[in-house]
């Protein structure tokens, strides 16, 4: 196993837990993610922490179980099915109480073997309708 996979793994397993105090030994000091610009503009562990909590702020119970891992170089992509329940604010949308369960898509780029992109493709249509949002018309 590739230092580059212990970090992302290590990241689904803060991602999971929201205990990330050991994030800078897996969390590059540049690491972004994109799809958390409309939150923060912050860099590194910081970065991180604000996608960990937002996360937390809107499901409980999570888990991620990995499917599968292609490694080419300091890039990998790694296949997840994450499961939770709706258990707070999600975009505006109160908790629901519901479970729900998405396949995913993760791409990470590893520098000095830590997670220093992370871009993920995920379900969210899939999920939304588990949790009984929005309303179809």
């Amino acid at each position: 196993m590739s230092d580059g996979l212990t970090s992302v793994r290590r990241m689904f397993e803060g991602y999971k837990t929201g205990k990330i105090d050991d994030a800078q030994e897996y969390i590059h000091p540049g690491y972004f993610n994109p799809d958390a610009l409309e939150r923060t503009d912050s860099r590194g562990p910081e970065h991180f922490a604000n996608c960990v909590a937002w996360l937390h702020n809107a499901f409980s119970e999570l888990h991620f179980e990995e499917l599968e891992v292609i490694e080419n170089g300091p890039v990998l992509f790694v296949r997840v099915v994450m499961s939770g329940r709706h258990t707070g604010d999600l975009v505006g949308w109160p908790a629901t109480g519901r479970a729900f369960y998405a396949e995913q898509l993760h791409l990470c780029k590893i520098v000095d073997g830590k997670v220093e992109y992370h871009r993920d493709w995920r379900d969210d249509l899939g999920v939304l309708r588990q949790l009984g949002l929005p309303k179809a018309a």
